[in-house]
């Protein structure tokens, strides 16, 4: 397995994973497939030194994602929060790899400028709240049905970890 920054060739891969997640119902708030067009400004705004966009790759083919995302659409006071996403696809999920992704960006965060690192996560998606415990994200809040995805209301868990006060 193959961490590496990801590329524009990388995108289409990217968006097939991230749109394999929206028939779940636990990853994202869309709920209908995205193209790539429609991805193509937002992949433009990662930054390798400062807001990455990671790529994991087995045996030649992309299967997951981690990326860091500015909090609060970048105001200032905020350079030193970012959110964390991670979609893995289908075929890999349940091995480990979103805690590997996840633990592996954790550590660059220092060099990144990341002091305060938040995942915004489902109140139903289990998954996602045992690799946040794991890694030592502690709920900040917890908004009760504010989404409504396929007809289910939703609720919101926002976590965060301060970088460098985890052991």
């Amino acid at each position: 397995m193959i961490i590496r920054d990801a590329t524009e060739a990388d995108l289409p891969a990217i968006v097939t994973i991230y749109n394999e997640s929206i028939s779940g119902g636990k990853a994202t708030a869309d709920l209908v497939a995205v193209t790539v067009e429609e991805r193509w400004t937002w992949f433009q705004e990662f930054d390798p030194d400062r807001r990455p966009c990671w790529v994991a790759e087995d045996e030649g083919k992309v299967v997951a994602c981690v990326y860091l995302r500015s909090f609060y659409a970048g105001r200032p006071a905020y350079n030193k929060t970012a959110e964390i996403s991670t979609y893995i696809s289908r075929s890999h999920q349940g091995k480990g790899l979103g805690t590997r992704l996840k633990r592996e960006m954790i550590a660059e965060c220092p060099r990144l400028g990341v002091e305060n690192l938040l995942s915004f996560y489902f109140d139903h998606n289990e998954a996602s709240r045992r690799v946040n415990e794991k890694l030592g994200f502690k709920d900040s809040a917890h908004l009760k049905e504010i989404a409504e995805v396929f007809g289910e209301k939703r609720g919101l868990v926002i976590a965060i970890l301060r970088v460098g006060s985890n052991p």
